[in-house]
């Protein structure tokens, strides 16, 4: 008689590449989210310095900072959810004269978002740094934008001193 050869994988070979597959995924999972993560925090950065030359023209027309009366003012609920244009944009009065919006955080919700407070002679801009899991997102702090009042987690461009280190 002769036998027949059973022809397909065994369960080990099945569970094994099956293994593999999900170990695989994983890692693309979290490099995909990590790069994600990076690149929010990368706007967040680049959204505050955008701010800076349109708060000097404001400057250089009204002798003043738009003021908050020394309070901080931001889109998120905790700090008055204010517009990103007209007289209650979270900066007043910037937006639309001197820039057409006002950035506002790329993961679109309440929080984080961006924080301003001016006294009308120095001015002060606050973007934090996320990360997903809710710790500290900042370790350079050799960043120029690095904010020593809020160690490892924001960045911040200022019109200078009180501003910069008390605020």
């Amino acid at each position: 008689m002769h036998k027949q050869k059973n022809k397909g994988f065994t369960l080990i070979e099945l569970l094994v590449v099956i293994g593999i597959i999900a170990l695989l995924a994983t890692l693309i999972t979290i490099n995909v989210t990590a790069a994600r993560q990076k690149s929010r925090n990368g706007k967040r950065r680049a959204d505050i310095v955008s701010v800076q030359a349109p708060l000097e023209i404001y400057f250089d027309a009204n002798k003043a900072y738009p003021s908050t009366s020394a309070a901080w003012w931001g889109t998120c609920s905790t700090y008055g959810s204010h517009d990103v244009t007209g007289a209650n944009g979270w900066i007043p009065s910037l937006a639309p004269t001197y820039i057409k919006r006002l950035p506002s955080d790329p993961l679109n919700s309440n929080e984080p978002c961006y924080l301003y407070r001016s006294d009308g002679v120095n001015y002060k801009v606050i973007a934090y740094a996320v990360s997903s899991d809710g710790a500290a997102g900042l370790s350079d702090t050799k960043d120029t934008l690095y904010d020593p009042q809020r160690a490892g987690t924001s960045w911040m461009v200022c019109s200078g001193e009180p501003a910069c280190s008390s605020w």
